[in-house]
């Protein structure tokens, strides 16, 4: 595995922290997936942007630049696409985002609720998978606009070389990446945050 993720794990912990703190036992594991499908929504509202990276035109100078120029639109699109529209669209919790749904998480929300310890992780490890999935989608889109091809970036992040078929929405892209960078990365890099006491 090539992509360093060391700081996008550090701010989904410390993302964590945060809403421990803030939130009751009662409201945390509903927050933390409502932060995922946050998440999971601005990407999916990105993912024309973030395809018409692979143009095979050069979008900016290097990598760095595109990265701060995605990080900043999806800030954007965050604001003004996901928040005034999310808890509607959590309403439809059978639609898919990528390759998950809120209708998954409500058990595990329920159970966590209800002080059910490996459920609140799982919740917390599922935040952070995500998190670093949607990290990687940027990443991977940044390296397009340098001007290299979908799967040369995922070789960039991943160290991989993969035959796929071509990449059109954020599901492919976030099984892909989600494989190969985000859990791989935790399968080295994960602790569990201590009990919620």
């Amino acid at each position: 595995m090539t992509v360093d993720l060391r700081h996008p794990l550090t701010e989904g912990m410390n993302n964590l922290m945060t809403w421990r703190n803030r939130y009751s036992k009662i409201e945390y594991p509903e927050k933390v997936v409502l932060n995922i499908f946050y998440r999971k929504y601005t990407t999916e509202f990105m993912m024309p942007e973030l395809l018409s990276c692979f143009n095979n035109n050069v979008k900016w100078p290097d990598f760095n630049n595109g990265y701060r120029e995605l990080k900043t639109k999806y800030g954007e699109t965050a604001v003004n696409k996901t928040n005034g529209v999310l808890l509607e669209l959590l309403k439809q919790t059978e639609r898919q985002i990528g390759n998950t749904s809120y209708s998954i998480f409500q058990p595990l929300i329920s159970a966590a609720k209800a002080g059910d310890k490996p459920k609140l992780e799982e919740i917390e490890y599922a935040y952070l998978y995500y998190f670093l999935t949607d990290e990687s989608i940027l990443l991977w889109a940044a390296f397009g606009g340098t001007g290299i091809n979908k799967i040369d970036a995922i070789g960039k992040l991943s160290g991989l070389i993969l035959e796929t078929e071509d990449i059109l929405n954020y599901g492919q892209i976030e099984e892909i990446l989600g494989r190969f960078c985000a859990a791989a990365y935790l399968n080295d890099n994960y602790k569990a945050l201590p009990p919620n006491v």
